[in-house]
């Protein structure tokens, strides 16, 4: 069973990273949708890093702020995909679902949407980071115009994106273009991240999958992560039915809780990933969001809006 569970993983992973690498969003990206807030292209004309033309080059921020605001944080959301699409749902409990909530709650929220598909010529999440740099550097230069502090800028990803989330917390030390403009000037370390079930944590060289009883002990945090000096707090969220290892999260937490970085670690019994459920209870699964503000809150980032 065991090797069976595997082999099917492996063909999931393969189908999928197949879709990613053909030509269908070379100079377009669907997901990418029309505009629903005050949308900004990350890099000028022609200043792209790292350009590679099979992949969506117009990647761009989108500012959401609330009527009612309670905090001056704002949280950078983007979507996973493993790297080939950046899978922004507008009604997706992880996407457009999520930024509603937290707009909701009175927290600003920007949209990240980051280069696809995967690069050929740099690792897989290369252009991403940039990308994700870039964006946070955007965000503390546009903090005073949209009312946000540029001290609590937090990021959020889910999948891949969450990886991308781990990178941001605890590699910003590590330039990933050379600085093209004065927002390059702007440091791109965060405030906070919560990262939901992220993927390429560990050493096995896929997700480090989930066997349930196989011995993830040998497998290690990959060099991506520095844990620099601007390491920031981290909120995990995994599911212990997920295909991907909720070990990933459990082992760079208990490299945080050693640097004693304040974190919160949830993981939830019988939830697959995409927090899909394993058991009797069937639907959405959004019990995490809750705990995340009063996390936010705990760490001073926001007040009580419950």
């Amino acid at each position: 069973m065991m090797i069976g569970r595997r082999k099917c993983i492996c063909f999931v992973l393969a189908c999928v990273a197949a879709s990613f690498v053909t030509g269908a969003m070379a100079a377009t990206d669907p997901r990418a949708g029309e505009p629903e807030g005050e949308r900004i292209a990350l890099w000028p004309e022609g200043k792209v890093p790292s350009l590679e033309e099979h992949q969506y080059n117009e990647p761009f921020i989108e500012w959401f702020v609330p009527s009612n605001k309670t905090t001056d944080a704002v949280m950078i959301v983007t979507c996973g995909g493993g790297y080939g699409i950046c899978n922004w749902v507008p009604t997706g409990s992880m996407g457009g679902g999520f930024r509603d909530w937290l707009l909701e709650k009175g927290m600003t929220v920007v949209r990240l949407h980051h280069r696809t598909p995967r690069p050929k010529k740099v690792a897989k999440h290369v252009t991403a980071w940039q990308d994700a740099q870039r964006a946070v550097r955007l965000v503390r230069h546009g903090a005073a115009a949209h009312g946000v502090s540029p001290d609590k800028i937090g990021f959020f990803g889910y999948s891949a994106a969450g990886h991308l989330a781990l990178l941001m917390a605890l590699s910003s030390q590590t330039g990933t273009y050379e600085p093209i403009d004065e927002i390059d000037s702007l440091p791109c370390n965060i405030a906070f991240a919560a990262p939901a079930y992220p993927a390429y944590v560990l050493s096995d060289g896929v997700n480090s999958v989930n066997t349930h009883g196989g011995d993830l002990a040998e497998d290690v945090i990959l060099p991506e992560f520095k844990f620099d000096s601007a390491t920031c707090p981290v909120f995990f969220m995994h599911g212990d039915a997920d295909v991907i290892s909720p070990m990933g999260s459990v082992k760079v937490y208990s490299r945080l809780h050693a640097m004693h970085v304040p974190c919160d670690l949830h993981v939830f019994a019988k939830r697959d990933h995409d927090f899909k459920s394993k058991g009797a209870i069937k639907g959405k699964f959004l019990a995490w969001r809750p705990l995340l503000w009063d996390w936010l809150v705990q760490m001073g980032f926001c007040g009580d809006a419950s």
